[in-house]
């Protein structure tokens, strides 16, 4: 498991430029791109997350699922009569993605994504 820590620079989006002549110069860059989508920001919270390393509430259901709430969305697992593992993530935006884990008869297991 990897402890991933946040940047924190003193100037941030600061930038040195570095001429042909070795002349320096400061410059301060900013998005100017109209984004239609933000998107994931790379840092601290979202590098754990992807290790598993996030707070969640988890509850146990009566029909055998798993349900867990993220500051994200909720994880339902659950477990088919064939041995299957289904994991179904929906994201506070509605977004929803599938995992399907199978066991193979020749002890490989499986993933497939939708």
């Amino acid at each position: 498991m990897k402890n991933f820590i946040d940047r924190v620079p003193v100037n941030p989006n600061r930038y040195k430029i570095t001429g042909e002549n070795s002349a320096i110069t400061y410059v301060t860059i900013e998005r100017e791109d109209n984004a239609s989508v933000i998107g994931t920001a790379l840092n601290r919270e979202a590098f754990m997350a992807l290790q598993g390393m996030e707070a969640s509430d988890t509850v146990f259901n009566p029909d055998g699922s798993i349900t867990e709430t993220y500051s994200t969305g909720t994880v339902l697992t659950s477990f088919s009569a064939n041995g299957d593992v289904v994991e179904k993530f929906t994201a506070n935006s509605g977004q929803v993605i599938t995992k399907t884990t199978k066991f193979n008869a020749n002890g490989s297991i499986s993933e497939v994504i939708s």
